[in-house]
């Protein structure tokens, strides 16, 4: 058969290309992975350490809380009671919900009751601005706003007695707009509730902490505070009202308004609601793929590099067992459990030794997530389906479905 002399040589040689361009990639990838593991300790050492040396400020400016409000997710009542224990002289909470049979307002009406010295509103409106559900919201609650100092913080989220002290130290400084937090994920009941951690604990905390630390300055959605002319200035919620990302557009507006972004010194806590099936917990990862994907194209594709230990997974799968490429995959797997543990600690929480378990699942689905995220899609947010377009924007679609 003249064809196959033919052929096999050139497949037997496409083949072997393919894995010495595998084996490479993947001694290359698992090579950066180390090193940015490493890097992302002690950037955030750097970073956490320069924002505890920053001067407490003498004046405490009364600040506004807006908490946008969508059913009784697990731990509602102590992520809001944690906001009303602040050691802080004048606060005013006002919390939104989007209808009057919402099953979050007998969890603030509790917390009216226990807190009764504070000044708690209760906006119960559909109105909208746009196609951003949590952004119409808030915006219904924002005209009872009564201070300078606003607080955009999301209802999962759970903050010490002093978070509010030390959030607004940076508005000493005129220039800052904008402070953000960088927050850790506190595991939910069941099965899955490790893996769905470790999501943002073992991959979303060091890649962000480490950026924070390179210079680069963006917002994030667990708690932002912002100075209320200067997001008037910037373009208020109508900036934001068609942003899947809104955190994220936020930051660039106040940014583009000319002033600067800082991060305060405290990692909080994002409070998981549990997961009854794996696949809720890759349809939000994807959700977030997509949307860092239409955001920050640039950013979204370097991070290909940091999913070393799958790609050299695959490696192996397809071509046989290669003794050196496994072992310096698992010193990558320890090297990123290690940035985990550490930035917990820093974070002042510890880390159980069971979730990191988990750490190779956790690699296969975040690179998993990160291949979905280059299709692409329809997302379902709130109950909500939405097509993503440029900026992450939302263009909501007609079917209401039940959110994964």
């Amino acid at each position: 058969m003249i064809w196959r002399g033919a052929f096999l040589p050139t497949a037997v040689t496409a083949v072997g290309a393919a894995k010495t361009a595998l084996v490479c990639l993947s001694y290359a990838t698992l090579a950066f992975g180390i090193v940015f593991a490493l890097a992302s300790i002690a950037g955030a050492a750097w970073l956490l350490r320069r924002a505890r040396a920053r001067p407490a400020g003498a004046i405490l400016p009364p600040v506004t809380i807006l908490k946008p409000l969508k059913g009784a997710e697990r731990g509602l009542y102590e992520n809001l009671a944690s906001f009303c224990e602040q050691d802080y002289p004048t606060l005013q909470i006002l919390c939104a919900v989007g209808s009057a049979d919402d099953a979050a307002l007998p969890v603030v009406e509790r917390l009216r009751r226990d807190f009764p010295h504070l000044d708690i509103r209760v906006i119960v409106s559909d109105g909208s601005i746009g196609s951003n559900p949590k952004v119409n919201n808030i915006s219904n609650a924002y005209p009872l706003a009564k201070h300078e100092i606003l607080l955009l913080s999301d209802s999962d989220i759970r903050v010490p007695r002093d978070f509010l002290r030390r959030a607004v130290a940076p508005f000493t400084e005129a220039r800052v707009g904008l402070v953000t937090c960088f927050y850790r994920s506190v595991a939910a009941p069941g099965l899955w509730g490790p893996l769905e951690a470790l999501a943002v604990n073992a991959q979303f905390l060091p890649q962000a902490m480490l950026a924070g630390a390179a210079g680069l300055r963006f917002a994030m959605g667990a708690a932002t505070l912002v100075r209320r002319r200067v997001f008037e200035r910037a373009g208020g919620f109508a900036a934001l009202a068609n942003r899947l990302a809104d955190d994220f557009a936020l930051g660039e507006i106040v940014t583009a308004a000319g002033f600067r972004i800082e991060f305060c010194d405290l990692v909080i806590e994002s409070i998981c609601a549990e997961a009854s099936r794996l696949g809720d917990i890759f349809h939000h990862l994807v959700r977030w793929q997509r949307t860092v994907r239409l955001c920050n194209p640039a950013g979204y594709c370097g991070c290909a590099i940091l999913h070393g230990f799958s790609l050299t997974t695959l490696t192996l799968a397809l071509f046989g067992w290669n003794a050196r490429l496994a072992t310096l995959a698992a010193v990558l797997l320890g090297a990123k459990a290690l940035a985990a543990v550490v930035l917990q600690r820093m974070a002042g929480a510890t880390v159980s030794p069971a979730a990191l378990l988990w750490q190779a699942p956790s690699e296969w689905l975040a690179c998993a997530a990160w291949l979905a995220g280059l299709a692409p899609g329809e997302v379902v947010w709130r109950g909500q389906r939405y097509r993503l377009i440029s900026q992450g924007r939302l263009i909501p679609l007609d079917a209401l479905v039940t959110e994964p």
